[in-house]
Parts: structure tokens; sequence; C-alpha cells
């Protein structure tokens, strides 16, 4: 492949005239063109490494098929544990439903991803600006979506990932396995960027089959009619400002959301849950105006779309990654990352646009920006952890009240009483009778029956943080 099919590419790509992308929309810069040659060193490199393998691309699929036959199944339950154990408390709520697909069950589920938008205005037709920078951010949106997707490595490579394949697989079949999904992952990276986009439209247009991923993000109710329903009561109760009885609690369970991904091999099965799981971080950037939101996602969820997407995705998603990955608190705050998209998806789309611009750029005017976010992030988790523990992080000052009575020893009201039957409302006012006592050992003990164990560091961590003593 030479540069000049690379321009080519550019002069036809949407992404052309998007003023988030530097160079483009009237903005100075040459972003795509540097992606050209990134991208061009790439290939290079991997024809190098893999230039023997690239025609036996095939045989490499049915080696993989051949070896995961009849492991499916646990292969499956792995796939969700590696998720997990890397999105963390991100996905507390929501449901995974990840699989191995049945006879044409991707190939139904992309049928209803049109090769270009319907009969709708398109991009260059419209006048509104407001719905034109919508259009924008969430096409960047979605190439950021398919960057990190296809950076599977990340949860493949996972020291818990290769003992899983190894336990499931066995020895030397495990290791191939692994060895064999990321020289094909590789591969498929080449394939991107070597067959010409038109081509991969209309070779994906004329048979779907060949498809290797699909997922699709549902947010879940009983019955549709009841949602809103359901909807009006929460609000009702978050307005009185009262607590949320325990059955209304439960009915959020309705309206969790359902991430089904899935994939042909294990590293699609990754691939296509990290999809979902930045759709639906992504999904607060849609607009709420019905028609608006209609209109934005027809002109940016193609076919089209989704073949470039995964050619500049993968740059524009390591772009951001590595402007995040530089402030200090990234090794402090998990999924900072994902936390930061949120955070940018939620902004107005003008604003979006500029905060990405200067992030590609390296404009130290977008540190800042991304620091309140980080700070709000921050604040946002410490007291999302400490509602988990049943602490009224509101209400509750860490400081000392001078002059104050001392409190009753808490001893005398913990005596023979079993934790585990009482509760969350119980074990909150076990709680507030130690937090006034300071009796911290105490708010640790009860907290264990408020949330998981492995939330228990964190949990300290943040007590240590606002003044508490730590266990050791």
């Amino acid at each position: 492949m030479n540069l000049k099919s690379f321009t080519q590419i550019v002069d036809e790509a949407s992404l052309k005239d998007n003023p988030g992308i530097p160079g483009e929309g009237g903005s100075e810069g040459d972003y795509l063109s540097k992606v050209e040659g990134r991208a061009k060193e790439r290939l290079d490199a991997l024809q190098r490494r893999h230039g023997a393998d690239i025609p036996r691309f095939m045989s490499l699929v049915s080696r993989v098929r051949q070896i995961q036959s009849g492991k499916e199944k646990e292969l499956e339950k792995l796939a969700e544990s590696a998720i997990r154990a890397y999105y963390g408390s991100i996905l507390e709520e929501v449901t995974l439903n990840i699989k191995f697909p049945k006879e044409d069950q991707i190939k139904k589920s992309m049928e209803k991803v049109k090769p270009q938008p319907p009969e709708m205005p398109q991009l260059k037709e419209l006048k509104d600006s407001n719905i034109i920078s919508e259009i924008q951010k969430r096409k960047i949106a979605n190439n950021i979506t398919q960057g990190e997707a296809k950076n599977t490595k990340l949860c493949l490579n996972l020291p818990e990932v290769r003992d899983g394949l190894i336990r499931i697989l066995g020895q030397e079949k495990g290791a191939e396995y692994k060895d064999l999904l990321n020289k094909i992952t590789e591969i498929a990276g080449f394939f991107d960027w070597h067959i010409p986009m038109e081509v991969q439209l209309e070779m994906w247009t004329r048979d779907k089959s060949g498809f290797s991923g699909s997922v699709t993000v549902e947010w879940n109710t009983d019955e549709e009619e009841d949602s809103e329903e359901l909807a009006q009561e929460i609000l009702g109760e978050l307005e009185d400002d009262t607590e949320i009885p325990e059955e209304t609690e439960e009915l959020f369970a309705q309206t969790q959301p359902t991430i089904n991904a899935l994939g042909t091999d294990f590293a699609m099965l990754l691939h296509e849950t990290v999809k979902g799981i930045y759709e639906l971080i992504a999904a607060v950037g849609i607009p709420d105006d019905e028609e608006t939101a209609e209109t934005v996602i027809m002109n940016t969820d193609t076919l089209a779309d989704e073949i470039e997407d995964l050619r500049y995705g993968p740059e524009i998603a390591a772009d951001l990654r590595d402007f995040i990955s530089a402030f200090p608190e990234y090794e402090s705050i998990p999924n900072l990352r994902e936390h930061v998209f949120g955070k940018m998806m939620a902004m107005d789309a003008k604003d979006f646009l500029e905060l990405m611009y200067m992030i590609l750029i390296e404009d130290p005017k977008a540190k800042p920006v991304v620091q309140e976010f980080i700070d709000e992030i921050a604040e946002e988790i410490g007291k999302y952890e400490l509602g988990q523990a049943g602490i009224d992080n509101d209400d509750y000052e860490p400081e000392e009240t001078p002059n104050r009575a001392p409190a009753e020893p808490v001893q005398a009201y913990q005596e023979e009483i079993d934790y585990s039957e009482l509760t969350k409302r119980e074990i909150q006012k076990l709680i507030d009778k130690a937090l006034d006592a300071k009796d911290f050992d105490t708010v640790r003990d009860l907290a264990k029956y408020l949330k998981e164990s492995k939330q228990q560091g964190i949990f300290e961590k943040l007590h240590r943080e606002m003044g508490y003593p730590s266990n050791s």
C-alpha cells in the first residue's frame, strides 16, 4: 500500500472537515496525515513480522476454532471474568451477556446496520450548526469506541487470562491459542488498512456472514409500558428527599443495562464487550431530542462509518489514552480513562470538539479542563464508596467537634447482635452511632455487611484520606 491510496482515503473519509480533528474544519494541523504515516510504519512492521502468515490468515482462524471447540462455555465465563477484573466498578450494575454465536446469529444482528445513511438529511445537506456539531462529536466518540475495542491485547494478555486459558485448554494448547489470537488480531488490523474501504464496504454489504462479532446494548424492563411509571416513581422518591424503600430499590434492577456481545473467538468476545462498554458510556452524549438523536445516529452509525472507525479509531483512542495517562491520578483512580471519557461525552458538542482538538495538538490549555473532570471523578468515587458502606457522607463531618459530650460506648450495643440478620437501615443506624463514638474499627466491621469484600482496600484508603485511622 502506498501513500497515494492513503491520501485518497482521507479525502473520502467522514472525519474530514471535523473541527475536533487538527487540520480539518478550517483548523490548523495535519493530524490525519500523521495517522497515515503512523499506520504505514505499523503496516510495514506487521508485514515484516507476519509476512508468511498473512496469506494463511483463514488457516489461523480455523486452527483457533478447532482449539476452542467444546470449550466455549468455559471461555465465555473467562471472558466475563477478565472484563470485570479490568473494568471493575464501572460494570457493577451492568449485565454482561458474552456468548459465542449460534449459526447466522451475527449475520442477523448485522442486517439492521445500514451500509450508508437511509433517506434522511446527510451531514453535507444539514444547515443547523448544533446538529452538525452533534454528528461530529459522535463520529469522534465512535472512533474512540472502536479504538478501545480493538486494543483487546490489554485483556487478552492479562496474567489471569493466560492462566485461565491454560486451565481450560491445557498448557500447550492454551499457550498456542493465546499466541494465535494475538497474531490474528494484528493481521486483522493490517487488513483494515490494506484493503480499500470501498472494497470492504462492498464485501460486507454483499455478505454479512463474514463478520466475526457484534454487540448491542439494551436497557432491560419487564414491560416497556411499566418503564415510564417506574421512572416517575423513583423520581418522586428522590424529589421528596425520602429514603427509597427496599421495594423501589429492587425495581432499579429492571432498568439495568445489558451488553450482549457475540464473538467467534475469545479475542472477539473481548473486543465486542469493550465496544459495548464504551457505547454504554457514550450514550450520555446522545441528544435528548428524539429527531435530532435519530439524525445524529443515522449519520454516524452506518457500516461505512464502522469501516472507517476501525482505521482511525485506534490512533485517536491511543492519543487520548496517552494524554490522560500523563495525569498523576491515573495510577490511583481505577479506570480513570473511562470516567474521563464519560465526562467528555456529557459536554456540549462544540465544547467537546474544542477540547478534543486541543488534546490532539497537545495544547496545554486542555490540561486544566481535564483536571477539573478528574477532581470531580475523585470526589464522586469517594462519595459512592462511602455510600456503598452505608455512610451518609453529605451530613457527616470528619473533623472533631469542640466541647462535645462523650458518646455512648459502642460495645454496649454491639454485644450478641448477628449483623447478617439486620436490614441495611439497621446497620446504618449502628454505623451512625459508631461514627459518633469515633469507633472507626466498628465502622469498618459494620461496613462489611453493606458492601463487597473486594472493595475493602478502597474503603480503607478513603478513610485514611478523610482523616480516619487505618487498620495497620
